[in-house]
C-alpha cells in the first residue's frame, strides 16, 4: 500500500496563509487517494416501519418492527378486535413497509316482532245447494307468526337485515264459502248404493242420480281409507287428524249410508270412531256375521319427512260389537302379521284384498305377490318380479282383485325393453294369476303401471285403465277399458280418443247389476255403460275424488 505524505518546503510566508496552504494541500492529496468500496444499508430484524392504521373513524401512523404481523401490530398499538370484527389484510399477514391496515367494527342485533297472518277465503261448490246460493261454512280468523331478524352494522352503518327464523303462533283459519252447483244434469237410474267423495266429505246416491245425501260435512275426509261395506249400509273412511301434534296422519271412522227416520238431514249421521290411527289399508271382511270385521294395516308417522310415513306392513283384523251391560262399543283384534320390512321399498307399504271367501287375504309388495292364510298367518309367495325404481319420493305396488277363490287379477313389472336397467323397465303387464298353482297369463301387455284391474260382481268381466302412452305410463293418461275375463273381447270405453284422459290413479267401480261403471274424469263423476258405451256425467263440482259402489 503506497504511503501518502504532507510535506511544506521551507517559504517566507505568514502563518495563517502557511495554515491554509497546508490544508489545501491536504485536500488535494486525499483527493488523489484510491477509492474506498461502498456498502447498501441493509435494515435489521428490529429496524421501525411505518404502517398507516384505519379504525374507529381515525387515521394513524406508527412505527413498529418489520416482523409483526398484522393481529401484533394492532395490538402493540392498542386497538383490540371483536369476534366480528373484519381486518384488511388478514390477521396473520405479515407487515411491510407503507401497508394500511383497515378494521371495520361489526356489530349485529337481533329482534322479534310478531305479524299478523291475514286468512285466505275458499270458495267451495256444492251440488247440495241450488244454484249460484251461497253460505258461509266458516268463518276466517287471521293467525300469528313470529319472526326473529339478524340486523348487521359495519362501522355503525346498518348493512343488511335478514330473517333467521319464523315460527307460527297461531294458524289463520280460512274463510270458507260454499256456492251450490246443482247442475242440470239427466237424472239416471242408480242400483244399489253409489257413494262418492267430493269437497273432502263422503256422499252417498240411492234410487236415482237426483237424491244425494251428505253423510258428512267436516270436510276433513282424506280419502286414503273409502269402502263401503258389503251390504252396502256403512262406509269406511279416514279422516285427517283435527290436532296440530303431529302424533297421526290419519284416523279411521265408520259411518251409516242409510240415515235413521228422526234427526236432521245432517244430525241423523253420526260417525263412530275406530281405535286405529296411522292407517295405509283397511277393508270390510266380505263375511260379516255376528260383529262387523275389517282388516287393517298400519304405519308409523314421519312428519318432515317424505312420503310422511313408514309403514309396518303389519296385518291386523278388528271386529266389535256392542257391550250388553255397559252399552258400549268393545273391540277385539287379531294380529295376523307382525310388522317387517316389507320387502324392496317397503317403507312405502303393502297392499292387501280379500279373498271372496274371507278365508285368506292376498298381498302386493313392491317386488312380489301372495297370498295368507288368515287361520294360521302363513304367507305364500306366489309371484316375484323386479322392484320398480320410480326415482321419486313414492314406490309402486299394484292393485289387486279377486274374480274368485282362485284367480287374481293384477298388473306385473316386466323385463326391460331395451338397454335400461330392470328396475328401470316401462313394462307393465295385466295379469291373471292363479292362487292355486302360481300360474300366470299375461292377459294386457303393456296396459301400464296403474291399469288398475276391477273384476265385475259375477266374476265374467274386467275393467281396467289402458295407459295412452305405455312407454311413460307413470304419467300417462288413461282410458277405460273393459274385456272378458280370459282377456278377450277387449274394448276401450271412455273418454273417446279425441278427449283427455283419465288421471292415473282412478279406480273403477261397478254397478251391483255389472251394467255400468262409475269412474271420476275431470273431477267429477260419470257413470258408464258397458255395453252400449254411453256415458252421463252425473257430477260437476270438479272435487270428486273417490267412488264406491255396492248394494
Amino acid at each position: 500500500m503506497p504511503t501518502w505524505e504532507c510535506k511544506m518546503a521551507n517559504a517566507n510566508i505568514s502563518r495563517p496563509h502557511a495554515l491554509m496552504l497546508q490544508v489545501a494541500f491536504c485536500v488535494l492529496l486525499a483527493s488523489c487517494a484510491p477509492p474506498t468500496p461502498f456498502t447498501p444499508f441493509t435494515p435489521t430484524a428490529g429496524a421501525p416501519i411505518t404502517i398507516t392504521v384505519i379504525a374507529d373513524g381515525q387515521t394513524q401512523r406508527f412505527a413498529l418492527p418489520q416482523t409483526l404481523t398484522v393481529r401484533e401490530a394492532l395490538n402493540q398499538a392498542g386497538i383490540a378486535l371483536g369476534e366480528l370484527d373484519r381486518v384488511q389484510p388478514g390477521p396473520t399477514t405479515r407487515l411491510t413497509d407503507g401497508v394500511t391496515v383497515t378494521v371495520t367494527r361489526i356489530r349485529e342485533t337481533f329482534e322479534t316482532e310478531e305479524i299478523i297472518i291475514p286468512f285466505t277465503s275458499e270458495t267451495l261448490k256444492n251440488e247440495g245447494l241450488p244454484q249460484g246460493e251461497r253460505r258461509l261454512l266458516q268463518a276466517g280468523a287471521n293467525g300469528l307468526q313470529q319472526v326473529t331478524y339478524r340486523t348487521v352494522f359495519e362501522n355503525g352503518v346498518q348493512v343488511s337485515r335478514s330473517v333467521i327464523d319464523q315460527q307460527i303462533l297461531q294458524e289463520a283459519v280460512p274463510e270458507i264459502i260454499v256456492v251450490g252447483a246443482q247442475a242440470s244434469f239427466t237424472v239416471v237410474p242408480i242400483s244399489g248404493t253409489l257413494t262418492y267423495i267430493s269437497g273432502n266429505n263422503a256422499w252417498a246416491m240411492r234410487g236415482d242420480s237426483g237424491k244425494r245425501t251428505p253423510l258428512t260435512t267436516s270436510g276433513d275426509v282424506d280419502g286414503r281409507i273409502f269402502d263401503l261395506s258389503p251390504d252396502g249400509q256403512f262406509i269406511l273412511f279416514s279422516r285427517v287428524p283435527t290436532d296440530t301434534n303431529g302424533a297421526s296422519f290419519n284416523s279411521l271412522w265408520v259411518i251409516t249410508t242409510t240415515a235413521p227416520t228422526t234427526g236432521t238431514a245432517v244430525s241423523r249421521f253420526r260417525p263412530i270412531s275406530l281405535p286405529i290411527s296411522n292407517t295405509l289399508y283397511a277393508e270390510w271382511s266380505p263375511v260379516q256375521t255376528i260383529s262387523p270385521t275389517i282388516a287393517f294395516s298400519t304405519a308409523e308417522n314421519t312428519p318432515g319427512r317424505a312420503p310422511g310415513w313408514q309403514a309396518n306392513n303389519d296385518l291386523w283384523l278388528m271386529a266389535w260389537g256392542v257391550d250388553s251391560r255397559t252399552r258400549r262399543l268393545t273391540f277385539n283384534r287379531t294380529q295376523i302379521l307382525d310388522s317387517n320390512q316389507g320387502g324392496v321399498y317397503g317403507w312405502w307399504g303393502t297392499g292387501y284384498a280379500f279373498a271372496p271367501d274371507g278365508q285368506r287375504m292376498a298381498y302386493a309388495r313392491t317386488d312380489s305377490i301372495g297370498v295368507i292364510d288368515l287361520t294360521t298367518s302363513e304367507r305364500t309367495e306366489l309371484l316375484s318380479y323386479v322392484a320398480y325404481n320410480t326415482r321419486r319420493d313414492w314406490a309402486w305396488f299394484p292393485a289387486l282383485s279377486w274374480a274368485n277363490s282362485e284367480w287374481l287379477y293384477t298388473v306385473q313389472h316386466g323385463a326391460p325393453l331395451g338397454l335400461e336397467l330392470p328396475e328401470d323397465s316401462p313394462v307393465f303387464d295385466l295379469t291373471a294369476l292363479s292362487t292355486a298353482n302360481g300360474l300366470a297369463l299375461n292377459l294386457v301387455p303393456r296396459a301400464g303401471i296403474f291399469a288398475n284391474p276391477v273384476v265385475s260382481p259375477n266374476g265374467e268381466n274386467v275393467a281396467f285403465l289402458q295407459a295412452t302412452d305405455p312407454n311413460n305410463s307413470p304419467f300417462s293418461r288413461y282410458r277405460l277399458a273393459v274385456m272378458d275375463r280370459d282377456g278377450s273381447n277387449l274394448r276401450a270405453l271412455f273418454p273417446a280418443e279425441d278427449q283427455p284422459g283419465l288421471d292415473a290413479g282412478a279406480l273403477p267401480a261397478w254397478s251391483p247389476d255389472g251394467r255400468l261403471i262409475a269412474i271420476i274424469y275431470q273431477g267429477n263423476l260419470w257413470l258408464v255403460n258397458t255395453e252400449s258405451g254411453l256415458s252421463q256425467q252425473l257430477t260437476g263440482d270438479g272435487l270428486t275424488t273417490r267412488v264406491e259402489w255396492g248394494k
